[in-house]
């Protein structure tokens, strides 16, 4: 990219040379069209002059960036105003530079099961025996917050089943102060989620989108949920967006989705009586949706549906409180939109 440091007294610019508009004369003297103020990349100030002959139609806009092709370059170093002044040719072009959008980022989590350590013992596995999962649900928001994320979202069972005061106090103030730095939670209910839990989620900021789609970063992400149903449609699965694809449509769920794989296509809980089939659902969102996160499952992983190349991510819990291994590796997902594209990174939960 061509700046104006280089740019000789009556050298043709070959560009392009982006330059940002601070001010714009529509009325100067004829034959002169447009005078604009503006600066280079290096921030130096220069004036760029359109004349009539040149029938340059371009929508010029203050703070707007754009490509310069063509024209000539003029140095005054007497005159009054800018030194370096380009001027329009034969060969002048423009084009207003968009600059990238940022990436939309995403913390997705699930199964923190606030209130575990109230099980009994004979039914904890004998790591688990001292969890608090307030600690790890503390730390998972705080990840957000320090991360900055655009979002988070929770797969369900927010609570485990005997809750106290205490425990729905602790998950209140935790999603407040996310929600007071700009992160929005969304989040939807689990097996585990009982009506006291449930009541103290929707007397906060959280957004429950349980049955529900949202939409959110300029439109660039579908958030749609559907609670725990086992094994059957808690509700009316979303629908596609109609909009030829210019957002990504994620589906939050927390049953065992079915015939979900795993990095080596080997089947995952293909035993659960209550698994959610998913296939005639997919059948018609295949094409536009781009991602699935599963709670509900305590063994976090990368899979997908058997027959489908629709990416599904099984969050696992985040505290080490599954009975198939004490090594199911905690974690949170950080999960990032870019011009279209989805990508999804595991982070452990230490």
């Amino acid at each position: 990219m061509e700046t104006t440091s280089g740019l000789r007294h009556n050298q043709s610019v070959t560009g392009p040379l982006e330059v940002a508009i601070r001010d714009i004369d529509t009325n100067p003297v004829p034959p002169r069209d447009v005078e604009l103020i503006a600066t280079d990349a290096d921030g130096v100030e220069l004036q760029v002059v359109t004349w009539e002959k040149h029938d340059v139609t371009v929508e010029w806009e203050v703070g707007a960036t754009y490509a310069i092709r063509g024209g000539r370059a003029k140095r005054y170093i007497d005159a009054s105003g800018p030194e370096l002044r380009i001027h329009s040719n034969a060969d002048f072009a423009v084009e207003r530079v968009t600059p990238d959008s940022d990436p939309l980022r995403l913390l997705i989590l699930g199964d923190t099961h606030v209130g575990y350590r109230h099980r009994a013992s004979n039914t904890k596995p004998p790591w688990a025996q001292e969890v608090d999962n307030r600690r790890t649900f503390s730390r998972s928001f705080a990840r957000a917050r320090d991360l900055d994320v655009d979002a988070v979202v929770h797969a369900g069972d927010v609570f485990d089943h005997g809750i106290t005061s205490e425990d729905r106090d602790h998950v209140r103030e935790e999603i407040q102060r996310t929600h007071d730095v700009g992160i929005p939670v969304y989040y939807i209910h689990g097996n585990h989620d009982n009506e006291a839990g449930n009541r103290t989620l929707r007397g906060g900021p959280g957004i429950h989108i349980g049955g529900e789609t949202a939409v959110f970063g300029d439109d660039v992400v579908r958030l749609s949920g559907l609670d725990y149903g086992a094994g059957e449609f808690s509700s009316r699965p979303p629908e596609g967006p109609g909009d030829d694809g210019l957002s990504v449509s994620f589906l939050v769920l927390h049953d065992t989705p079915y015939p979900a794989v795993d990095e080596n296509r080997a089947p995952i809980h293909r035993a659960d009586p209550n698994h959610l089939d998913l296939r005639e659902f997919l059948n018609s969102a295949d094409e536009w949706l781009d991602l699935i996160v599963s709670g509900h499952l305590h063994v976090g992983s990368r899979a997908s549906i058997a027959g489908y190349e629709i990416p599904l991510v099984v969050t696992g819990p985040t505290a080490e409180i599954s009975t198939a291994t004490q090594e199911n590796n905690p974690s949170t997902w950080l999960v990032t939109v870019s011009e279209g594209e989805v990508q999804v990174e595991r982070q452990k939960l230490v």
